[in-house]
């Protein structure tokens, strides 16, 4: 028998080896770390839930937003009830408007809700500060304080009428861009609120407030600043005619 017919019969047992170690299913171990390497990597790449996702009547996911939002009630003004202590309530409400917490912001503009119906006349002195801050919440990206500050304008310009005149140039300017946005249920507040401003604020108060905005550089401000001026003009002929009656 020559050497390389020796050599040839002594690599006969190797290859058997490996042969039956393919055939038994075993996986040589290098196959097995380089397996089990890319699955930790894949594992580590998932994104972690903290919280499993709530799913609302159709079975759809909530995002976050929509979870946090759910935190807030938005309750009608003839539905709130008075405050539990008003002196409390004032020494506290600047700094709850003032919070970074935004639940707390929405707690304390339900407070100058409350305040603004049941104790108006408390509330007058800090009444520009307050103001303020609305506008500060009227800004927030955060849909359920900016409708919370939007319901507070409505009832202050109810109960403060023609003498939050004085304060009202940047919260009009915040309520007629709310007005014309995108998200529907902020939209539909900001036009209850613009309408209790041309119901309980004297057109010849108003008309002059709402004249340099209808030349506004915004187009979609332009065309509510007009569908306010179209309110308030008839109320100011009424009155006209009132006064004319009256004189005669």
């Amino acid at each position: 028998m020559s050497e390389e017919a020796a050599r040839d019969l002594t690599a006969l047992p190797e290859a058997g080896k490996n042969n039956e170690n393919s055939c038994n299913g075993s996986v040589p171990v290098t196959v097995l770390k380089s397996i089990d390497k890319n699955h930790k990597e894949k594992e580590r790449e998932k994104p972690v839930l903290l919280a499993e996702p709530a799913l609302n009547g159709d079975n759809k996911v909530n995002t976050g937003a929509e979870i946090g939002n759910s935190e807030v009630e938005y309750i009608e003004s003839e539905n709130l009830n008075d405050v539990e202590d008003v002196d409390t309530n004032l020494k506290t409400l600047l700094t709850g408007l003032d919070s970074k917490d935004w639940v707390l912001v929405c707690e304390a503009l339900n407070d100058v809700r409350r305040l603004s119906i049941f104790h108006k006349e408390a509330m007058v002195d800090m009444l520009g500060n307050v103001i303020s801050l609305i506008v500060k919440s009227l800004k927030n990206p955060r849909s359920a304080v900016c409708k919370t500050a939007i319901m507070a304008s409505a009832d202050i310009f109810k109960a403060y009428c023609d003498s939050i005149v004085d304060l009202m140039d940047p919260l009009l300017v915040q309520l007629l861009l709310k007005s014309s946005q995108d998200k529907r249920f902020v939209c539909e507040a900001a036009e209850k609120a613009l309408i209790a401003m041309t119901t309980w604020v004297s057109p010849s108060l108003l008309l002059p407030k709402l004249q340099p905005n209808l030349k506004h550089r915004n187009p979609r401000i332009r065309a509510k600043a007009s569908m306010c001026f179209s309110r308030s003009v008839p109320h100011l002929v009424r009155v006209l005619i009132a006064e004319i009656s009256l004189s005669i």
